[in-house]
């Protein structure tokens, strides 16, 4: 293991004097200097004897901090060394900073990781991915594997783990590319001296799930007499084919969100996930609704997980063989703004509360009744 101190020259300043940097080195790896808090005049500096020039109280107090800087270094790295731990530079020069926990497993990184997501203000859901993404893989590759252990090849093997599971072939690429920020955070913070997704790339076959309902399935859900609970899920669900909302959207909904506007009512809520205002006429039969559980505040409220879990249920009693899922409220939502109304992907982006229209052919696609519709518009018009 190797100290030396080093003058930043690009950073003389207007006295003419620059910063003092340490670099560490072990086995001929360096890690990336830091700052020592000293300046110096570049022709004050001894590089050899690793010095400042001169025999004044000041120059004496700060040649005695680098010697402390070094000696805590050396400290740090031969107390390690006596328990068997090995650390890298940059492993040594974290420590020294007070960056980096050593022996930090990486189920406590995802921990780390989790609070820094929270502490950004980051969406509940948005923390929900990262949670589930880094549970895989510590459920893979297990809780007390040292986070700096980590390598591609663990990365790789998760990927074939979960594709060898039977998992679609982009979801498990989603999966596994969703822990990709994990190990930027681990190696800005210090925990890993290395990112194992570098150089990683993923192919992907670019699947959409269009899945939404027909206009028969949607009359189904209005005309079957329903158990109070299904009720409740199937009145919720509709609400959301309507107005065109997120789960968590629709959660959080509340009479707030309806705004009037030239005598016409708008829903009008912040995405969520993106902080993107979505603004949506409320239609007839989402007006409805709320008039039969008489107040918005009303409405059912019901968990995703346990929503979704009901809509199984529903999907078997309407004779669909369709996967029932709040998010084809949306995409049926989409597709009838597309399809039926015949409405710009620019406004139907706003709808959604995107910012652009590039999302919006992963919810709905222009169908044949359309291009039929648009098809005669244009014919009567020059036939006339």
């Amino acid at each position: 293991m190797r100290v030396r101190f080093l003058l930043r020259k690009a950073r003389i300043n207007s006295a003419g004097v620059c910063p003092i940097d340490c670099r560490v080195t072990i086995n001929g790896v360096q890690a990336t200097p830091f700052s020592t808090h000293l300046m110096v005049a570049p022709e004050k500096w001894d590089s050899k004897s690793q010095r400042i020039k001169g025999n004044s109280v000041k120059i004496n107090a700060e040649n005695r901090k680098l010697e402390t800087i070094k000696y805590e270094l050396d400290e740090i790295f031969n107390i390690h060394r006596a328990k068997l731990v090995f650390l890298s530079a940059r492993e040594l020069a974290a420590i020294y900073l007070g960056k980096r926990e050593v022996g930090c497993t990486f189920k406590e990184l995802c921990k780390k990781k989790i609070e820094s997501l929270i502490s950004l203000n980051r969406a509940p859901a948005t923390i929900q991915i990262h949670e589930r993404c880094h549970r895989v893989l510590y459920e893979h590759l297990g809780e007390n594997l040292q986070a700096n252990e980590i390598k591609k090849r663990h990365i790789v093997s998760l990927w074939a783990h979960l594709k060898n599971k039977g998992y679609d072939h982009d979801y498990v690429n989603k999966t596994v590319e969703n822990c990709k920020s994990l190990f930027i955070f681990g190696e800005r913070e210090g925990y890993i001296d290395e990112n194992p997704f570098k150089s990683t790339k993923f192919t992907w076959q670019n699947k959409v799930d269009l899945t939404r309902l027909e206009d028969w399935e949607m009359e189904a859900l209005k005309q079957i007499k329903w158990s109070d609970t299904l009720q409740r899920v199937v009145d919720s669900f509709l609400f959301m084919c309507y107005q065109g909302l997120h789960i968590s959207d629709y959660r959080k909904f509340a009479t707030k969100n309806i705004v009037v506007d030239d005598s016409i009512q708008w829903v009008s809520i912040a995405r969520t996930k993106t902080k993107v205002e979505a603004n949506i006429p409320l239609h007839s039969y989402s007006e409805s609704i709320i008039k039969k559980y008489g107040a918005v505040k009303n409405l059912p409220k019901i968990a995703g997980q346990t929503s979704n879990d009901h809509l199984k249920i529903i999907a078997e009693r309407i004779g669909t063989k369709k996967h029932l899922t709040n998010k084809v409220a949306r995409k049926t939502f989409t597709d009838m703004c597309i399809n039926t109304y015949r409405m710009s992907d620019e406004s139907v982006a706003s709808m959604l509360g995107h910012k652009s229209t590039k999302y919006v052919k992963k919810y709905g696609a222009v169908r044949k009744n359309r291009i039929l519709a648009e098809w005669k518009d244009r014919i009567d018009i020059q036939q006339i």
